[in-house]
């Protein structure tokens, strides 16, 4: 699809200011929109302009500004738009795709959806080395009629990005939108690439990734660019970059980790087998991740990972109820802990490293294929969260005690009828993860920690987690609170937890 440079009558019509004010009406109801903010306030940072296409649709990409709240900081989005010109053949768009009829029979439109934009993405993205687009030649080089965006279809349910399947680009991948942009690079994008270069293929492979500058000065309130708004922008760098786009794999008839668990929990079938694949890919995936970012790999500190947790503990007895009436357990949980650490200290006792994780991992991240098996998704962690935070080395038992968690919330939502369904689901993804572990080279540094050690640190970050958990749910669902809180009285009790056999004679994680 070629892109000539855009007429001026088009050019113009994106100036005008029912156009900004089309898209601050369509903001609120978009799932990557913050609930909190005032999108009547929300003005335009800069607009890339892309072209138009030969049937005379003109894409543009505008970053917008959110003002922050008393709740929230402020934010950059990343919005791509389309204007079919009235009496202009339009595109077969998803009705979803639809910003605004305009007074003048133009139609505005999420550029997500229209092929005008995808097409000039693609002409303009970084393309990986060896991605099979123009046989790795620069993208100066590809030819637009080589973009086949036929069959292009945004996927539903995403709350912080936008994904688009395109079957015919790459031979099958998914362009994602990256919403919510921050300074510097996103770890969606560095690694899984940083994790394809070292040879392992449980990430579907990055093929092309964008990037832009942003200059905070020069917000507009949807004139002309330049017409300063004197909005905000402390909170970030006047300049910056930052990634708005990455192409990759798609996974063959993938379905999602989540939703799989929840169908084997509703026909009672064990989902034990999977679970256990997926152990496997997760200490593989921290294996890799380890020889990937070597320079982040060093010895945890056991009072910053104890202080940030009783902190925790404190924000969420303040919160719910229900942490309040166990908070004194918790506390001598956290104890019992600090004194086994110090042991461990004492004695020269190896505890697990602090590394680069996934972050946010649970089972929703995760996609099964028949024929490729388990592929892990979104590393990029919570949009909304400083990158600095999203990219903290940390230890890997924060991202098992996610899986662990889903496993959990699998069984509820799929109504499984026993408890040993999510019980068989933990004991074989631990079984899966541990046995991967004692594969010589797999740890990547010195003495193995031991079993016992890294269960005491696998049920604290549970629980830490499960105490989260029981604070979202007593707010916004209290009818699922016995879910989380499950976990902090089966962490709390001191009774074996569903681990591996392995772990049966562990001393009590009690105080």
């Amino acid at each position: 699809m070629a892109h000539e440079s855009p007429a001026p009558e088009t050019s113009e019509r994106l100036d005008a200011p029912d156009v900004l004010e089309a898209v601050r009406a369509w903001l609120p109801e978009r799932r990557w929109f913050p609930t909190t903010a005032d999108a009547t306030s929300v003005v335009r940072v800069s607009r890339t302009d892309l072209g138009t296409d030969e049937h005379g649709a003109h894409a543009v990409v505008d970053l917008l500004r959110v003002a922050g709240t008393s709740s929230s900081s402020p934010l950059t989005l990343q919005v791509p738009l389309v204007l079919e010109p009235a009496g202009t053949p339009p595109a077969a768009v998803d009705a979803r795709g639809l910003v605004a009829a305009l007074s003048d029979g133009s139609r505005l439109l999420d550029g997500a959806y229209h092929p005008a934009f995808v097409s000039a993405w693609l002409e303009r993205a970084t393309w990986a080395e060896g991605s099979g687009a123009a046989g790795g030649e620069s993208s100066s080089a590809f030819s637009p009629a080589r973009f086949d965006v036929r069959g292009l279809h945004v996927l539903t349910g995403e709350q912080s990005n936008t994904s688009i399947l395109l079957p015919s680009v790459s031979g099958g991948s998914m362009l994602k939108v990256i919403r919510a942009l921050a300074p510097g690079q996103n770890p969606d994008i560095v690694v899984p690439l940083a994790l394809t270069r070292e040879g392992w293929g449980g990430v579907p492979a990055p093929y092309a990734w964008s990037e832009t500058a942003v200059d905070e000065s020069a917000a507009t309130d949807g004139g002309p660019a330049g017409a300063s708004t004197g909005a905000a922008t402390s909170a970030l760098p006047r300049t910056w970059t930052t990634h708005t786009g990455v192409l990759a794999e798609l996974v063959p008839q993938a379905r999602d980790g989540f939703e799989l668990a929840c169908d084997f929990a509703r026909e009672g079938q064990p989902f034990a087998n999977p679970a256990r694949e997926l152990g496997t890919q997760v200490a593989q995936m921290h294996s890799a991740l380890r020889r990937a970012f070597a320079s982040e790999v060093h010895e945890a500190d056991p009072e910053w990972l104890l202080d940030a947790m009783h902190r925790r503990v404190r924000s969420a007895a303040g919160a719910s109820t229900a942490v309040r009436s166990r908070v004194d357990q918790i506390e001598a949980f956290l104890e019992h802990m600090r004194g086994v650490a110090e042991e461990a200290v004492r004695q020269g006792r190896p505890l697990p490293p602090v590394q680069r994780i996934h972050g946010d991992l649970h089972l929703g991240q995760a996609l099964y294929s028949p024929q490729k098996g388990w592929r892990i998704l979104d590393f990029e962690g919570e949009p909304l969260r400083p990158l600095a935070e999203r990219t903290r080395p940390d230890l890997g038992e924060r991202d098992v005690a996610g899986m662990l968690r889903s496993f959990d919330y699998a069984s509820a939502v799929g109504g499984a009828t026993s408890s040993e369904w999510a019980r068989s689901a933990r004991r074989a993804f631990l079984e899966g993860y541990t046995g991967y572990l004692s594969v010589p080279g797999a740890l990547g540094f010195g003495r193995p920690p031991s079993l016992a050690d890294r269960v005491l640190i696998r049920d604290a970050f549970e629980l830490d987690k499960a105490l989260y958990e029981v604070v979202y749910e007593e707010r916004n669902r209290p009818s699922w609170i016995s879910i989380p809180l499950d976990a902090v009285d089966r962490v709390l009790s001191g009774l074996p937890a569903p681990l591996t056999s392995a772990d049966a004679g562990r001393p009590s994680s009690g105080a």
